[in-house]
């Protein structure tokens, strides 16, 4: 079963001019997201379980008057009177941040301040906290980054990546004239050379994240309770989120109840964007039903899911390709490459299944493209040695 968790270790604070068109933003990060209404309803919860008490969207974001206030302090000084906004606010982050302990755990604002540690949803927790103080715009975006794989018992978690986009304020200006840019700060806390950077999400996606992860982490500690508690909050949040649909179905196959699970991937299947995952794990739950005929109508709508993340393809495909499913592999790797053709790891992937599939040809063209671009010494070097020996079985 495959959980997405954020459990980015490290931090660099990135300054970045920035362009918008014509101040098409959204608003949703200073304001509590309104109720979702769903396509249709689905029968998802149980009284097996008993709810537990967890965080509300005030106390995620919520700090001490303590913090407040230093960073107000701050903030109006007359010492940085001088300075934007954005610019204060990520000065501040830099001078309160030295010596964070960057782990992988997911806190609110007030926790990740006074503890000086989090993953970098936390830290984006915390900077949304601060900028709603001071009424500054933000936006988040996913950051799709190399997978970190950590599997306990059946349950494997995915790193994934959010950064936060800080506005300058919005200045006054004559009405004859036309804002096309603003200035703004990305707040990134990992950026990578590996790294794609994905699509924007709004407050809905970005709060179900933070329940998502701490649901992630109670399922691995058998904490089942607390984990669908947690689930119920993002459910009300967002009802059409695919990554809180999968993680709820994980809960349900975890605990046996298959056919909840089933119902579940289905549900998100039909009336959701539906997400790599969702599909990938309903296909090996219907692989230990030997369930051929749905497998493969299942398998066929896999490469029609708008899913960005070109790891997440690679994933799927080397798991098909392990499994000797050449072309479901193929097909799959060429996602990767679809959605990051800068990558090299998915050319890599194209050549192994081209040589597989006995097609010297496009494997040679396709081990070529990923030498080209592999930036680290050792993986070009091991490129290199496995396109001499392609060139010389072709021979």
């Amino acid at each position: 079963m495959v959980v997405n968790a954020v459990v980015r270790l490290a931090i660099v604070i990135c300054l970045i001019g920035g362009v918008l068109g014509c101040q098409l933003h959204s608003n949703a990060s200073n304001n509590l997201p309104s109720s979702q209404t769903a396509v249709a309803k689905l029968d998802w919860q149980s009284s097996q379980f008993k709810q537990e008490k967890v965080a509300t969207i005030e106390d995620i974001f919520q700090l001490t008057e303590q913090q407040k206030l230093h960073f107000l302090n701050y903030y109006n000084g007359e010492n940085n009177a001088h300075v934007e906004g954005h610019e204060r606010l990520y000065n501040y982050l830099d001078m309160i941040l030295y010596g964070f302990d960057y782990r992988g755990d997911t806190y609110t604002a007030s926790v990740a301040l006074s503890s000086q540690s989090g993953n970098c949803l936390s830290l984006a927790i915390l900077t949304t906290a601060l900028a709603n103080l001071v009424n500054l715009e933000i936006r988040y975006q996913r950051v799709n980054a190399a997978p970190i794989y950590q599997r306990f018992h059946n349950v494997m978690t995915l790193s994934s990546h959010v950064r936060t986009h800080v506005f300058a304020p919005e200045k006054e200006v004559d009405k004859d004239v036309i804002v096309v840019t603003r200035k703004k700060m990305i707040i990134d806390y990992f950026p990578e050379k590996g790294n794609v950077t994905g699509d924007f999400i709004d407050k809905s996606q970005f709060l179900s994240m933070f329940y998502q992860n701490l649901a992630g982490d109670s399922i691995v500690a058998k904490e089942h309770d607390l984990a669908y508690s947690l689930l119920s909050q993002a459910m009300e949040i967002d009802s059409q989120n695919p990554e809180t649909l999968n993680t709820l179905a994980v809960l349900y196959k975890n605990l046996g109840d298959v056919d909840v699970a089933e119902r579940i991937y289905q549900y998100a299947i039909e009336h959701t964007a539906g997400s790599v995952n969702i599909l990938s794990n309903y296909v090996m739950l219907l692989e230990r039903q030997g369930r051929d005929g749905e497998l493969t109508e299942l398998k066929k709508n896999l490469p029609n899911i708008d899913d960005d993340n070109p790891y997440r393809w690679f994933d799927l495909a080397n798991y098909h390709l392990a499994k000797n499913d050449l072309f479901f592999a193929l097909r799959y790797f060429k996602r990767s490459v679809e959605a990051a053709p800068y990558l090299h790891e998915g050319y890599f992937g194209l050549a192994k299944t081209y040589y597989q599939m006995g097609r010297m040809e496009l494997a040679k063209e396709s081990m070529d493209k990923a030498i080209a671009l592999a930036y680290v010494p050792q993986e070009k070097g091991l490129y290199q040695a496995k396109l001499k020996v392609l060139a010389k079985e072709e021979l």
